[in-house]
């Protein structure tokens, strides 16, 4: 199973170049900094890192309806997931607290497991259930009382003097990480694909996927920066970066990260960002956590499914 982008892009095209980067292949795509971790734990049945104070497992909305959901296994990993295949897990009757980039949507009960996907290739997916009512717009759960809500301010809803400046420090920002020569993005310019903020105490929070693109008709080819940054509150002074990832390759594969809800884990209120990172006929989903001021790492990943 594969969540698709919502189709957030920012029809603001910054001139603003840089030196490109070189292509480096990692998960069907290029990757350099701090990316999210391997796909392999160091055993089979390892520890993935998920942060068990996050709850014992996942959800995710599937379809249009707002009752129909993926249980996501956190302790899968990509060479156990076919184990995973055709069961009912035991979430009858375990409520959950539903999110969205907006905060928490609301709650429901799992009221009844569904078959599993019909497939006549060979595919991997979430186990499918039900919830007791429909929520719309959400799209991750947690079992109740684990995480915390954060609201996420979206730049397409500022004003458009915000936004714009928001956009020219982002591309600023891009520009000057350490990245390797490329000669086949040097010279592009960057657009801002999405980008989100929202407030920690004395400090506030900016994630946003900055791209830039290679027309040519017969080789188009894409470049992904998911950034993460800081910096004090209720300021206009430029985010440090405390994440950032790069993904580059051909137009139609190249990996992407869509931001789905950010939360605050635990007693401790770990803050953390839940993202579906989409690839040409699949998906993971993954969390990237703060480790410190100013500092995020990605943490854990989930199976790859394709179903």
């Amino acid at each position: 199973m594969m969540l698709r982008a919502a189709g957030l892009s920012l029809p603001v095209l910054l001139l603003i170049s840089m030196a490109a980067c070189q292509d480096k292949g990692q998960d069907k795509a290029d990757s350099t900094g701090a990316s999210l971790p391997p796909v392999y734990p160091s055993s089979p049945l390892g520890n993935t890192k998920w942060n068990v104070d996050a709850g014992p497992v996942m959800i995710v909305s599937v379809g249009s309806g707002g009752d129909s959901i993926a249980v996501v296994l956190p302790e899968a990993t990509d060479s156990t997931v076919a184990s995973f295949q055709g069961i009912s897990p035991p979430i009858l009757g375990l409520t959950f607290d539903l999110f969205g980039r907006g905060g928490r949507i609301g709650s429901s009960i799992a009221a009844l497991p569904l078959p599993p996907v019909d497939t006549k290739q060979e595919c991997y997916s979430w186990p499918l259930a039900k919830l007791q009512s429909a929520h719309s717009n959400w799209r991750v759960g947690f079992a109740s009382g684990y995480v915390h809500a954060i609201m996420l301010d979206s730049i397409e809803a500022m004003p458009s003097g915000d936004s714009a400046a928001l956009a020219v420090s982002l591309a600023q920002t891009a520009a000057t990480l350490p990245f390797a020569s490329d000669p086949t993005f040097r010279g592009l310019p960057f657009r801002v694909r999405s980008a989100y903020t929202f407030r920690l105490d004395s400090v506030d929070v900016m994630i946003a996927d900055v791209v830039r693109s290679v027309n040519e008709e017969a080789n188009p080819r894409l470049e992904h920066l998911l950034l993460i940054g800081e910096r004090p509150a209720r300021t206009s002074s430029k985010y440090n970066i405390g994440y950032y990832n790069r993904t580059a390759g051909a137009e139609e594969s190249t990996q992407a990260t869509e931001v789905l809800t950010a939360v605050e884990i635990g007693a401790a209120k770990r803050p953390a960002i839940i993202v579906n990172i989409e690839y040409d006929d699949g998906g993971k989903l993954g969390l990237i956590e703060r480790t410190g001021p100013g500092q995020w790492r990605a943490t854990w990943r989930s199976a790859y499914t394709d179903c």
